[in-house]
């Protein structure tokens, strides 16, 4: 089946989206030069090999869906942060014990004093454990939509004359509106890019 371009009505550059996103992926492996490194009574050699996958920009431009990103980082600090909040809460309680205040205000003052570090610690930790959890829906939200958006994305064709995406009997678009079409069709059109 041949399906033209509906602006350039030609068929010989017309090719589906899914077809231009994979051949615009290039796998590659790099390997440095050998290195000496004494090792005991010999030498031991070693080069230095780095993988990666180059990607064109009209692939990029028709990435049918966000790009996941992991949440551990924000875990990490909120867990790490516990420590010192506990730290401050145990200084807090010594620091009212060891110095009673003679008046309602005072207490209350010294209180507060006492309990601004916990309590700024606390918040961290209750912020960072929000955006953990922020990130985990997000990512719950991309990958229920992701068959839905496949589904819309399959049906695209790209046009390398005109730099194009169409759907069949559909008029010629630009990659960044297929794909927010996509992102449309799979509910995650409100997620932002990076975040």
């Amino acid at each position: 089946m041949e399906i033209a371009c509906p602006q350039c009505a030609q068929v010989d550059q017309v090719q589906s989206v899914p077809a231009v996103f994979q051949g615009g992926q290039t796998t590659y492996r790099v390997q440095g030069p050998m290195t000496a490194i004494p090792a005991g009574d010999g030498v031991v050699y070693t080069a230095s090999t780095h993988r990666g996958v180059s990607v064109t920009a009209t692939a990029a431009a028709l990435n049918p869906y966000p790009v996941l990103r992991g949440g551990g980082c924000f875990l990490t600090l909120a867990l790490f942060l516990l420590i010192p909040a506990f730290v401050f809460v145990s200084f807090a309680n010594e620091v009212l014990a060891e110095n009673p205040a003679p008046t309602a205000g005072g207490r209350l003052g010294a209180a507060i004093g006492a309990w601004i570090f916990p309590f700024g610690a606390f918040a961290l930790v209750a912020l960072f454990a929000v955006l953990f959890v922020l990130r985990l829906r997000r990512n719950a939200r991309i990958r229920r939509g992701i068959p839905d958006a496949l589904a819309h994305w399959r049906q695209g064709w790209f046009c390398h004359r005109c730099g194009g995406v169409f759907l069949p009997r559909g008029e010629l678009m630009s990659a960044a509106s297929f794909r927010a079409q996509v992102w449309r069709a799979g509910g995650y059109a409100g997620v932002s890019r990076g975040g």
